[in-house]
Order: C-alpha cells, then structure tokens, then sequence
C-alpha cells in the first residue's frame, strides 16, 4: 500500500498544485507540506483534515485503495490507518465507492491521544462509545463520554476530541455526508 505522504504527493501533482499553493489553502508552511509527503511528519488529525480539504478530498478518500462498489466488509479486508502522533487508529466500516451518502469507522483512541486541535466541515456527526472515556469539545463545550453514550452533532461547529483515560477508547463514528 502506498504511504499517506506519497498519495498525498500523487493528489497535489495530480491537481498541477505546488507546495506553496497547497500550504496558503491549509494555512501552513509549504517545507512542512513537503515533510508531510515525504513521510517524515506524522500530522495530527485536525492537520491532516485541512490538508485533505485544501486537496478537496476527505482522509478515508486517501485510504480507498478499492473503487469498486461492495456490500459487505469483511473484517481481514478493512481499510486501516494509524496516525502515531495522535495515537488514532481507524478502521473504515462503510465499502468504499463514489456513490456513499455517509462514512463510518472504528475509531481507537489511545490514552492522551485525540485530534489535537479542533476542526470543522460541512455535514453532522454521530457517535458511540463502545468502551473507554472521550472527552468531546463541542464548539468550546466540553463532554466526557463513558462505555454507551452516544453523541450527535452539526460537523460546522468547532471540534475536537481526546481520550483522558489510561486505556483506550473504542467508537463507532458516523458521518454525513462523508468528510473524514
């Protein structure tokens, strides 16, 4: 599988966009975009999310190595992301295909790991915690989730989220339209 920097290298190409064009969408410097496609940056999720945007596409989009419409996932055959630095691992629950009205995932947050800033887009948002504690800021107010609460929320608002546990935290995460 191609890495996340060298997809993200083929989008911007792909698109006749320089670094610098990219970097003044994002709103950071063009040498941490080049960092970021050659791999020796992990970006936070929030970071990684203006980046995919300002390449007007979403993070899952960067992981469908399949274009071809399914209907079942099997568990072997899940698209899979780490994201080291926000100690994040996301499994992609929805079959790839251009056709898909929403996005769903398995998202693991690892003890202090989270989004690490907040972000925005377009859509809503539903969640549940499947086991551990998410601390979810909603447009600066702040909720703690424990094993079976669930959350909804418009995507435009500003948000981020953290796991303040010491073990990880599993959610199954929806979006409409597809963002992430």
């Amino acid at each position: 599988m191609e890495s996340l920097g060298a997809k993200l290298r083929q989008l911007r190409k792909g698109q006749k966009l320089s670094l610098k064009q990219v970097a003044e969408r994002v709103g950071c410097a063009p040498s941490y975009l080049s960092m970021v496609e050659n791999d020796k940056v992990d970006p936070s999720i929030s970071r990684l999310k203006k980046i995919a945007e300002g390449l007007g596409s979403t993070i899952i989009k960067l992981f469908d190595d399949n274009g071809a419409e399914e209907v079942v996932m099997r568990q072997a055959k899940r698209p899979r992301a780490s994201f080291h630095r926000s100690k994040l691992f996301i499994e992609v629950l929805v079959p790839p295909g251009p056709e898909r009205a929403m996005d769903a995932r398995l998202a693991i947050v690892g003890p202090g790991g989270g989004s690490q800033g907040d972000y925005q887009h377009e859509g809503e948002e539903f969640g549940l915690i499947l086991e551990g504690t998410l601390e979810l800021s909603i447009n600066g107010a702040d909720y703690t989730l424990g094993q079976g609460d669930s959350f909804y929320f418009k995507s435009d608002t500003k948000h981020s989220f953290t796991n303040p546990g010491d073990r990880d935290c599993r959610i199954l995460w929806v979006n409409h339209p597809p963002s992430w």
